[in-house]
């Protein structure tokens, strides 16, 4: 079959034949044609990020963390430009899109012989710059003088010295301008970190501080955990191991296994008791390292001891042999930390149905949230801290240890909407009795914000409210704020306004 065309529309025939050539080799487009592309794209790509920035930013469906944002400084001093940092971020990469493009297409429409010479440019600069290099090198290696090497030896033509000061100009302007760099970053870090003091090593003997602890008793009437030594830890392993036989007597379907900080007692089987052993040794690790325990310290007297049952009828029963607790007052718990004057702890809960993994997460999220009570009772002192404070602590745990448990996020979401909806915490602050399950999200979202602001400050107040020192005057101290200011700035940063108790 033969085409039958004129001339004319051979003529455009080949036009488009050829148009298409270009396009697919790649060769560069006209100017306007890019730029009109380029702003296509750009005005493509900011309303996706603008939508994206709209559903984040949604209070109803933003996810259920509360936000800590970044201060420079521990004191809550900083201005709304730093609680507006991550709007400012987005805000930067819309104004950064098109640039990007424009820069991308630009790269791209180079052809392949400019980039080759530019290549060999740059090898060939980078060669004279090394041989350079060494030639100084050497010099320092041996004491003598560059430049009289040089004059006698050089055979280099007049353009490759200029290309050579060239590109050492360029290189010590590029190291001058990375230095200045860095040094503007060093100062930012030292705003942002709050530098620790350095604690003297201890060298006392065990006499010595027992007599201290003694003393600082008399004092204050603050009664610190002595330090045991490593006979007297053993003592108390087979004090506990003894206790646990009593247990299994009771509980005949029961065994219990050791780790190296916990005893875990369970009717369940063997798999499951050392998954909830690993979560158990991950929440020590973690609360060793908030509180800065220096490694291989002891906690517990002895080890921590930890009892769960398959059935609820099973934990009642045991509460109420070894620790003549009625059955009813402990109907609505699945979990109790049991703390003792003279430092022990033991644990008790029930797993019930964990044939889901769901259900599975929620016992462990309860297991480590109990353990955590335990382990803030051996903390330091004997004195108990606030309740608002125990709590938080007891439930950032999990969110930290087992992401996998959704409840803390649900309680966190629902002390948000809370919060938004009365423009208060609750009373959660001057609270002694127990915590509704919102006020629990509250408060664990308290706790992350004071952890975020200042890590080393979160201790040291925790230390001066051990110590025996209110927990107002203990905040005025280390965060340098009043309640109300932790609130206001914590509700700032979840966008409450004037948040009060």
């Amino acid at each position: 079959m033969r085409l039958s065309l004129s001339p004319s529309q051979w003529s455009k025939l080949l036009l488009f034949l050829a148009c298409m050539v270009l396009l697919l080799t790649g060769f560069p487009v006209s100017s306007e044609a890019q730029s009109h592309a380029d702003r296509g794209a750009a005005r493509r790509l900011m309303a996706e990020m603008s939508e994206e920035e709209t559903e984040s930013a949604d209070p109803s469906e933003g996810d259920s963390d509360f936000r800590s944002s970044n201060f420079e400084n521990a004191d809550f001093d900083a201005g709304m430009e730093d609680l507006d940092y991550d709007f400012r971020k987005s805000r930067s990469k819309e104004e950064d899109a098109p640039k990007k493009i424009r820069n991308s297409s630009s790269r791209s429409s180079k052809s392949g012989s400019a980039a080759k010479r530019t290549s060999r440019m740059n090898e060939e600069e980078e060669e004279e710059w090394n041989e350079t290099e060494t030639e100084e090198d050497q010099d320092l290696k041996s004491g003598s003088s560059s430049k009289k090497r040089r004059s006698g030896t050089s055979s280099r033509t007049g353009s490759s010295e200029k290309k050579k000061k060239s590109s050492a100009d360029t290189k010590k302007r590029t190291g001058s301008s990375r230095s200045e760099k860095s040094g503007r970053s060093s100062k930012t870090k030292g705003k942002r970190n709050v530098q620790k003091e350095e604690v003297p090593e201890d060298t006392r003997t065990p006499e010595e501080k027992e007599r201290d602890r003694m003393a600082y008793f008399r004092e204050t009437g603050i009664w610190r955990w002595p330090e045991l030594t490593e006979t007297q830890i053993e003592t108390e392993i087979e004090k506990q191991k003894k206790y646990l036989e009593e247990i299994k007597a009771k509980f005949p379907r029961t065994v219990y296994y050791e780790s190296e900080h916990f005893f875990y007692l369970t009717d369940a089987p063997q798999p499951i008791a050392m998954e909830c052993m690993k979560y158990l040794e991950a929440m020590f690790a973690r609360l060793c390292e908030m509180f800065e325990f220096p490694k291989g310290s002891r906690v517990w007297t002895g080890k921590c001891i930890v009892c769960a049952f398959a059935f609820q009828q099973d934990f009642l029963r045991f509460e109420q042999e070894f620790f003549g607790a009625t059955a009813n007052k402990f109907t609505g718990a699945s979990g109790l930390a049991h703390m003792s004057s003279d430092g022990n702890v033991l644990i008790s809960l029930f797993y019930g149905n964990i044939s889901t993994m769901a259900e599975r997460w929620r016992f462990i999220g309860v297991l480590v949230h109990e353990s955590t009570h335990g382990f803030m009772h051996r903390y330091r002192a004997r004195q108990s801290l606030p309740l608002w404070l125990e709590e938080g602590i007891a439930d950032t745990m999990p969110a930290v240890i087992v992401p996998a448990d959704r409840q803390a996020g649900l309680k966190q979401r629902s002390g948000l909407n809370q919060m938004r909806q009365t423009g208060s915490v609750g009373g959660l602050m001057q609270s002694a009795g127990p915590l509704e399950a919102w006020q629990y999200g509250i408060a664990s979202g308290l706790v992350q914000f004071m952890l975020k602001q200042n890590p080393h400050g979160f201790k040291e107040f925790l230390d001066s409210i051990k110590d025996g020192k209110d927990w107002v005057e203990a905040l005025k101290e280390t965060y340098r704020c009043t309640p109300e200011e932790l609130l206001f700035h914590f509700g700032r940063a979840n966008r409450i306004p004037r948040l009060t108790f």
